[in-house]
């Protein structure tokens, strides 16, 4: 599941195309002398490894994501969606070619997609030590984690313009669930692996910056709620049988039936807080609650999700004490619904110290329809007790 949730997933990483500089596509950074090697380069201290490109172009679903707009499903879903070829469709490319010029386009998600348009950075990036200056030039600081975690989400999440709606999905795009440190452990690595402490970091900032992200794109969608993919799909997609796992649970102080927004990423840093942070857990709980009002109550969490970001830059994460949390609660997480057990079953993965026994928790989501939290609940319990 993990590799089917990334496949579908790989919509890009890119912001859009600051004005003031422009792509000059991947072959910019072919160079042999360059990221164009063949073998990574040594000694290990070095901070490039020198084939970035060729583990992007060989190895990276990333290069491919343009073939998928040329697919039977991407030609299927330009019919229905009325548009006349995907592959020149800005509300396609923006993703799928993004970090490509138009020109180079089928090269799909680029290396521009997540360092920035190079037009006005290559030259100063060649020289040594030259970060903060590329940086300034216009290169994506994406060893910030915060910068990192919003270039991803900007495809693997959406913003206002740029997102993958309800009807897209209803037109066959599949739905989108990403986490940061899964994502990146799962792609060709084409860096150096970091410490396991900033892998951590990476997890949190990840799941903070997603729910602000996510706060910020619901807030877009006000004037015209609701916006169905906001919300969680399976609590509308369901069988209504006698034995529904909904009806037993029940609705905890709100109608049934009424829209709800998706509350995985809350209960991912539901738990982080619990464990990092106990001392916002009030405020933090506080505003989640009001969640279900809707759009009008999404700033408040993403203030404190801000916040909560900026924080765990530069804060350790005791992994156990999160899992200990999630595991603490894992029944009310599981009820929340598919993407909810997503989330924890990536972070599981992300923190745990064997993703080998997370892989029974990605087999069993692969069919959700045939989702029942209670067996969610024995498949997490079992995977966690074997970290």
């Amino acid at each position: 599941m993990r590799e089917a949730l990334i496949l579908l997933a790989i919509s890009g990483l890119a912001l859009a195309q600051p004005a003031s500089h422009a792509y000059i596509g991947a072959g910019g950074c072919a160079s042999s002398n360059c990221h164009g090697g063949t073998t990574a380069a040594q000694p290990a201290e070095n901070r490039i490894l020198g084939n970035e490109y060729a583990t992007w172009s060989v190895s990276d679903k990333h290069s491919r994501a343009y073939k998928a707009l040329e697919e039977a499903r991407g030609k299927r879903m330009a019919e229905i969606l009325g548009i006349a070829d995907a592959t020149r469709d800005k509300r396609c490319t923006v993703c799928h070619a993004a970090g490509s010029p138009d020109k180079t386009r089928s090269d799909g998600v680029a290396c521009e997609a997540c360092h920035g348009p190079a037009e006005g950075w290559l030259g100063p990036h060649t020289k040594p030590n030259s970060h903060e200056a590329s940086v300034r030039a216009g290169m994506t600081d994406t060893k910030k984690l915060d910068i990192r975690a919003k270039t991803c989400l900007a495809c693997h999440l959406g913003t206002a313009g740029q997102e993958v709606d309800h009807e897209l999905i209803a037109a066959g795009h599949p739905d989108l669930a990403f986490e940061l440190d899964t994502f990146t452990a799962a792609q060709p690595a084409h860096h150096r692996s970091a410490a396991q402490n900033l892998r951590r970091r990476a997890w949190a900032v990840g799941e903070t910056t997603g729910l602000a992200e996510a706060m910020r794109l619901v807030q877009t969608h006000e004037k015209s709620w609701p916006e169905f993919s906001d919300l969680e799909c399976y609590q509308c997609h369901h069988d209504l049988r006698s034995d529904s796992w909904r009806i037993q649970r029940g609705y905890a102080g709100r109608k049934p039936g009424a829209l709800q927004i998706n509350m995985a990423r809350v209960e991912m840093v539901r738990a982080l807080v619990a464990a990092a942070a106990p001392e916002e857990r009030t405020a933090f709980d506080a505003a989640a609650a009001r969640l279900s009002a809707g759009p009008s109550a999404a700033k408040a969490v993403e203030r404190i999700a801000d916040a909560l970001s900026q924080r765990f830059q530069n804060q350790d994460i005791d992994a156990a004490a999160v899992l200990k949390a999630i595991s603490a609660n894992i029944q009310r997480i599981a009820n929340q619904g598919v993407s909810a057990a997503e989330q924890a079953t990536m972070t599981l993965d992300a923190l745990g110290s064997r993703p080998d026994a997370t892989k029974p928790l990605y087999d069993y989501l692969e069919h959700p329809s045939i989702y029942r939290p209670g067996d969610f609940v024995k498949l997490y319990q079992t995977a966690a007790a074997n970290q």
